[in-house]
């Protein structure tokens, strides 16, 4: 009865109602096991413009509930995206991810850059890069006044923070890269994947629920992807759910 009058609750709740307070209902929902009533509160939450790494892991633990394996994949994804250091969304991902058929065989070893790159968050990329902007201008500017003697550190203390500014731009300019290329999750239990998008084409082979894949292009119905070794292919973009 109980869960009954949760998941009522939450289905005639207004959208001009407190988030906070709808966001407890799904959390109740979830705990008393109505987990399509709890990802729809989470979704709708979502679609209404309000985010946050615990929105989007609540909402991958719901929809791991309801077998949904590779949106819940998807939801971890974004929860990372916003949190990199979420060590929940990072575990959750990872025992989603062990269930996967498919096994990428080849793929390129990802550098240190990019690693580095997944795992810091745009704000934290934007943040490292205007502090060293300033450090350079902030010691340029003390160095005219300073005593000789001062005059040596403060310009390498600008040599220093214009490396990090550099750095710090190449890290912008990669995750500005990844975006032009989403990553995106299979949905589809299994989704074949053909050398062009006519749906007439024999498919080439097969990528199944939870698979990783960067979206290329997007021709109607249909998805030019790639896998992590390179392979490429086209699939239905109804098969996909984009991080």
């Amino acid at each position: 009865m109980t869960a009954l009058l949760v998941a009522l609750a939450l289905a005639a709740a207004p959208a001009a109602d407190d988030p906070t307070a709808r966001l407890e209902a799904a959390n109740g929902a979830y705990r008393a096991g109505q987990f399509a009533a709890a990802a729809e509160g989470y979704e709708a939450l979502l679609a209404e413009g309000w985010e946050s790494p615990a929105l989007h892991l609540n909402l991958g633990n719901a929809r791991v509930r309801l077998g949904q394996r590779g949106l819940a994949a998807a939801s971890y994804e974004r929860a990372l995206r916003l949190d990199p250091g979420d060590a929940d969304a990072r575990a959750n991902l990872a025992l989603a991810r062990a269930e996967n058929v498919d096994r990428v065989v080849g793929a390129a070893e990802r550098s240190v850059f990019a690693r580095l790159a997944e795992r810091t968050g745009d704000g934290a990329a934007a943040i490292l890069f205007a502090a060293a902007w300033a450090a350079i201008w902030i010691a340029l500017a003390a160095r005219r006044r300073a005593p000789a003697r001062a005059r040596g550190p403060l310009a390498l203390g600008a040599v220093v923070a214009a490396s990090l500014a550099i750095a710090t731009a190449a890290l912008l300019a990669r995750k500005a890269a990844d975006r032009r290329t989403p990553a995106a999750v299979v949905i589809g239990a299994t989704s074949p994947v053909r050398e062009g998008p006519e749906e007439a084409l024999r498919p080439a082979f097969e990528l199944h629920e939870g698979t990783r894949v960067n979206v290329l292009e997007v021709r109607g119905e249909a998805a030019r992807v790639r896998l992590e070794n390179g392979l490429e292919g086209w699939m239905r973009t109804g098969d996909l759910e984009v991080i």
